[in-house]
C-alpha cells in the first residue's frame, strides 16, 4: 500500500525569475539534457519541444500529432503526448545525481513549429480547452520524492514552490472550497468579483466570474459577454489611466470575510500587486496575473479540493469599501509562449 510523504519538496525557481518576467524551473525529462518552464497556473500540461527529450523519443509519426493551445495568446502547437520521467528543480550545473522531486507522466512533445524552443510547466486545474491536459498530466500532482509519493497539492509564492500539504506549511492561508466538475474528474474554478468604477464618474461594473489565478500572464484578462462592455472600453485593448479595479475572491470556509481581496488604479505606479495591464475580451471568467504573488501566496489542494490565499507579512490587501491606492503599472512580455 502507498504512502503519501507527508514531507514536502521545494522546486526553486531559477535565478532571473520575476514578477515582471515570469517564473521559471529547469527539469530533465526522459532523459534528455536540462530545460527551463514558465511556470502556469492558467494551462495544465508540460509543453515541451520534443528536441529536449531524450533519444528514445524522437521517432516521429507526424498523422499521430493533436493540438494544443492557448485562448490567452492565441496560439497553437502540433504534437504529441508523450509519458516521461521528470526530474523537477534540477540546478543549472546538475550532473544527474541526487535525490529531486520525479514524476512519471505524459507531456506534450511540441512537433510544430518546428522552431519552437519555449517551455511550459501548466499546473492548473480546470482550465478546459485546448490548454487543459487533465489532472493525469499535472506534474505537481504526481510526484515522488526519495522513492515515496507526495500528497496532491502545493503552494507558490514569489520564491518557489513547495510540493506537498502539511498543517505546517499550510498555516495562515484562507481556504476556498471548490465543487466538482460535472463528469466528477476535476474541479470547477470558484467565483470572484470584479469591480470597476472611473475616476469622476458615476458609472461602474461589476460581475461575479469564475476566478483563475494566472502566473502564466504578467498582465489581468476579464472575459465578458459581448453585450457587458465595461465602462464602454474597446475590448482587446490596455484601459485607459484612472480605472479602479476591485478584486475579490470567494468567501473563506469558516468565515464571511473574502479570502482575497485588493485594489488598484490604471495608470499610477504604486501597488505592487496590480497587472502590467487591465484588459477585457470576449469569454466568461477572470485570469488574475500572477502579481496576485506579490502580496499573497498561493495554495492549490486537489485532494481536498480548495485553493487557498495567504497575506504576505507587510502587504495590506484593500478592502473593497475603502478607496483604493495607486498601482503598480509596469509593460512586460513574461506571459506565456
Amino acid at each position: 500500500m502507498n504512502k503519501t510523504n507527508k514531507t514536502s519538496c521545494q522546486i526553486p525557481f531559477t535565478s532571473d525569475s520575476s514578477l515582471a518576467a515570469g517564473f521559471r524551473v529547469r527539469a530533465a525529462l526522459g532523459g534528455g539534457p536540462l530545460h527551463v518552464f514558465l511556470v502556469d497556473t492558467g494551462s495544465v500540461g508540460i509543453l515541451v519541444p520534443r528536441h529536449t527529450l531524450g533519444p528514445d523519443y524522437q521517432d516521429v509519426d507526424p498523422s499521430r500529432d493533436v493540438k494544443f493551445g492557448y485562448v490567452s495568446s492565441g496560439k497553437v502547437y502540433h504534437g504529441q503526448w508523450v509519458k516521461v520521467p521528470v526530474v523537477l528543480g534540477v540546478p543549472a550545473s546538475w550532473d544527474g545525481t541526487g535525490d529531486f522531486p520525479i514524476a512519471q507522466i505524459e507531456v506534450f512533445a511540441v512537433d510544430q513549429p518546428a522552431n519552437f524552443n519555449g517551455g511550459v510547466f501548466g499546473i492548473g486545474f480546470a482550465i478546459h480547452q485546448l490548454a487543459d491536459g487533465g489532472p493525469a498530466r499535472n506534474p505537481l500532482l504526481h510526484v515522488k520524492y526519495m522513492g515515496m509519493p507526495v500528497s496532491a497539492g502545493y503552494t507558490i509564492s514569489s520564491k518557489g514552490i513547495e510540493v506537498g500539504l502539511s498543517p505546517q506549511n499550510t498555516t495562515g492561508f484562507a481556504f476556498i472550497g471548490l465543487d466538482r466538475d460535472a463528469a466528477g474528474k476535476d474541479w470547477m474554478q470558484p467565483l470572484g468579483n470584479i469591480k470597476l468604477t472611473e475616476n469622476l464618474s458615476a458609472d461602474s461594473f461589476s460581475a461575479d466570474l469564475p476566478f483563475l489565478m494566472d502566473t502564466g500572464l504578467a498582465e489581468m484578462i476579464v472575459w465578458l459577454n459581448a453585450n457587458d462592455a465595461p465602462l464602454n472600453l474597446p475590448s482587446h485593448q490596455a484601459f485607459r489611466s484612472g480605472i479602479t479595479a476591485n478584486i475579490s475572491a470567494p468567501p473563506a470556509d469558516r468565515t464571511a470575510e473574502r479570502a482575497l481581496q485588493y485594489s488598484f488604479i490604471t495608470g499610477d505606479t504604486s501597488q505592487s500587486m496590480a497587472p502590467s495591464h487591465l484588459e477585457w475580451r470576449f469569454g466568461h471568467g477572470i485570469n488574475t496575473g500572477r502579481r496576485v504573488l506579490a502580496g499573497a501566496d498561493y495554495l492549490y489542494d486537489a485532494t481536498a479540493g480548495r485553493i487557498g490565499f495567504r497575506t504576505i507579512g507587510g502587504v495590506v490587501l484593500v478592502s473593497t469599501d475603502t478607496p483604493a491606492p495607486p498601482a503598480l503599472i509596469k509593460w512586460d512580455a513574461g506571459s506565456r509562449p
